[in-house]
């Protein structure tokens, strides 16, 4: 089916570009295009298999737009139609549906709104996770084919790379990150650790600097209501640090104030903040 119009050499030619074989074979669901991945196995027996071949979970299907229109009447058949639907990620792709939306005095030919068309898409999404393209030429359907083969290819090597245990750093709490939720839960936590990264600065020097100042843009107003050079160098200098070894509060002191200050306000890029190093 994906062969008999005129212009499907077009994105055969994407395929031949991309870095993997393919082959034409008959499919229970016609017009689709699969993938296979070869996977190292461990053989029952001597002479067994090195290889395996799995099937991945996502189906393209070239979709012809009356046919396209026609599922619109009768969702929960056309949904049917798709066998295994419930291990499989399905991709339509609707190629020219454009001629379809109006309507042509005198031609008999199957029409949709633009409101049951979005009303069908939705319903499309939230019934089974299906995602509709909706492509203009032959020549476009080509670009979803390589965008899923790239994107597949490179899927694997993301799972095997977040499966991978680090076990000298992953149990200490200064090695994991911060996470920033939605609400800016966690933007503090990532300020105060912006103060860590300066030389010789410990939690217990960095948290009274981004409690006085919880944001850039409030440090950034500070310095702005500063009305000498001096003022502004030390501005952080007078706040209290709570000392977790000797349990004496001491002042942040000046040298670290001073760095702070260069680091957000110069331009230049290869100044040096901290001589001592």
């Amino acid at each position: 089916g994906l062969l008999k119009d005129t212009c499907s050499d077009t994105w055969v030619k994407v395929l031949s570009s991309l870095d993997c074989k393919y082959s034409f074979e008959p499919q229970a669901v016609p017009c689709n295009i699969t993938w296979k991945r070869n996977m190292p196995n461990i053989p029952s027996a001597l002479d067994g298999p090195m290889v395996k071949t799995e099937v991945e979970k996502e189906v393209l299907v070239l979709v012809e737009p009356e046919n396209f229109l026609k599922c619109l009447f009768s969702l929960t058949q056309c949904l049917a139609r798709l066998e295994g639907s419930s291990t499989k990620t399905y991709s339509l792709a609707v190629v020219g549906l454009d001629a379809y939306r109006q309507y042509v005095p005198g031609k008999r030919m199957l029409c949709v709104s633009p409101l049951s068309l979005l009303q069908a898409l939705v319903v499309l999404q939230l019934w089974d996770n299906i995602e509709v393209l909706f492509l203009d030429t032959w020549q476009e359907f080509g670009q979803p084919v390589s965008a899923l083969t790239k994107a597949m290819a490179k899927c694997l090597y993301k799972r095997q790379l977040a499966s991978q245990e680090l076990p000298f750093c992953t149990a200490v709490a200064w090695a994991s990150g911060v996470r920033v939720e939605k609400d800016s839960t966690g933007l503090w936590q990532v300020w105060k650790r912006q103060f860590q990264l300066f030389n010789r600065v410990s939690r217990a020097t960095a948290a009274p600097i981004a409690e006085a100042y919880p944001s850039p843009s409030l440090l950034l107003q500070a310095y702005e209501e500063c009305s000498t050079e001096d003022e502004k160098r030390l501005l952080l200098s007078h706040l209290p640090v709570k000392s977790d070894i000797s349990g004496k509060d001491h002042c942040v002191g000046p040298d670290l104030p001073c760095r702070i200050y260069l680091f957000i306000v110069s331009t230049n890029p290869d100044l040096v903040l901290d001589l001592s190093t």
